[in-house]
């Protein structure tokens, strides 16, 4: 088991231990939904790092997989790195929410794109946690994605 960040009021890293199910959507700097998906996740600990495997399911039938390692720093901040990842991400524990700052490469046709992440994660009710991540390359804002988390225990029928 993850040790607790005691400091932080919403453990992002402790909560994701396990497994998870997530639904969400992809929208354009317009609002239209261009994408949804569903993924299944499943995070298991070793000390101070929790590594988190997610299989994604989009509605057009394309399937993607990322382990991500995500890692206990000093006070309310951890750091995360990715298969896809430009650089490490860089994350804090704020008061019901956990922040993640990140770089990932996303396969575009046949094209690898690096693009940046702002992710913001809510603590939402038990076993519920709600997820806004902003899409941007350069700075512009390409696109917003939408993602409510479940345990395992909360799976929507």
């Amino acid at each position: 088991m993850l040790k607790r960040n005691d400091t932080a009021p919403f453990d992002l890293l402790s909560w994701l231990e396990g497994v998870t199910y997530a639904n969400g959507v992809f929208e354009d700097r317009k609002g239209r939904v261009r994408r949804r998906f569903t993924v299944d996740m499943n995070g298991q600990a070793d000390g101070n790092t929790l590594r988190l495997h997610e299989r994604f399911i989009f509605d057009d039938g394309e399937r993607q997989e990322r382990t991500w390692v995500l890692t206990r720093g000093t006070g309310r901040n951890f750091t995360g790195r990715a298969d896809d990842s430009v650089a490490e991400a860089q994350g804090r524990f704020a008061e019901g929410v956990a922040y993640l700052a990140s770089d990932l490469r996303l396969k575009i046709g046949k094209r690898a794109i690096a693009m940046h992440f702002d992710d913001a994660f809510y603590e939402a009710g038990p076993g519920l946690v709600l997820n806004r991540s902003t899409m941007s390359k350069w700075g512009i804002r390409l696109g917003q994605i939408l993602i409510q988390f479940r345990k395992a225990d909360q799976r929507s029928p």
